[in-house]
């Protein structure tokens, strides 16, 4: 093959991946920061968890874990829902959630099948 053709290649291939890298680069981005990644991690393995639950999962201490679950949620990465006096937080994001599948994040009996 020409190395002309496998430049070609190259380059449609970056051009065809550009309207998605906006989006992806976020995700990275969000997903680069440690302490996010062990709450999704367990927010992936407990879906509906509180911050307090997630904190214990984490070891992680309350405030840090809302303030990361604040930047997730303003991403729209998580969902938040009230619960009496708790806030159930839930994985909404399905790039996020495929990713945590290539990483082999496991599953409990609390995430429901899909």
């Amino acid at each position: 093959m020409p190395e002309t053709e496998r430049s070609k290649i190259g380059a449609d291939a970056v051009a065809a991946s550009e309207p998605n890298m906006p989006e992806w680069i976020d995700v990275f981005a969000l997903v680069a920061d440690a302490t996010r990644m062990k709450i999704l991690i367990a927010m992936h393995a407990a879906p509906d968890s509180s911050v307090s639950q997630l904190a214990t999962a984490t070891a992680l201490g309350a405030n840090t874990v809302t303030q990361a679950l604040a930047t997730l949620h303003k991403a729209g990465v998580v969902s938040v829902r009230a619960d009496g006096r708790y806030r159930r937080w839930t994985l909404t994001h399905p790039e996020v959630h495929r990713l945590l599948h290539q990483m082999q994040a496991p599953h409990s009996e609390l995430h429901p099948e899909h």
